[in-house]
């Protein structure tokens, strides 16, 4: 899948949506993970690593929030191994329209996250 598909808003909403249930439960999902729930749900183009993942996060990141204040949705997806987000969300968390401070943590943002979803 590519940006520019016709799929791929749709691919983005419903990313926002399996994040969202997570969030609500107070619960991170891995890379692969959410791979996997996108596959079953007909998007099955979205590998894990790199690619149209990085995209797709930045994107459900922006979804409902363009000008960055609310918290990062994607701030819950994390690697299987370190229980991490990548180093590719800090780099996003600290570019415009997000500006996240020189003292933000992924961590503050994740408690942000679960914070904003446990309250719907």
């Amino acid at each position: 899948m590519r940006t520019t598909d016709p799929e791929y808003p749709a691919a983005v909403e419903a990313a926002v949506e399996v994040l969202r249930g997570r969030a609500r439960q107070g619960r991170t999902i891995t890379y692969g993970e959410l791979s996997a729930e996108l596959a079953e749900r007909g998007f099955d183009s979205v590998p894990p690593y790199r690619g149209v993942m990085t995209y797709l996060l930045r994107d459900v990141c922006l979804h409902g929030n363009a000008d960055g204040r609310d918290p990062m949705l994607s701030a819950i997806v994390v690697n299987k191994a370190s229980r991490e987000p990548s180093e590719q969300f800090s780099i996003l968390a600290r570019s415009l329209p997000f500006s996240r401070s020189g003292d933000w943590s992924w961590r503050d943002e994740q408690e942000r996250v679960f914070g904003r979803y446990r309250e719907e």
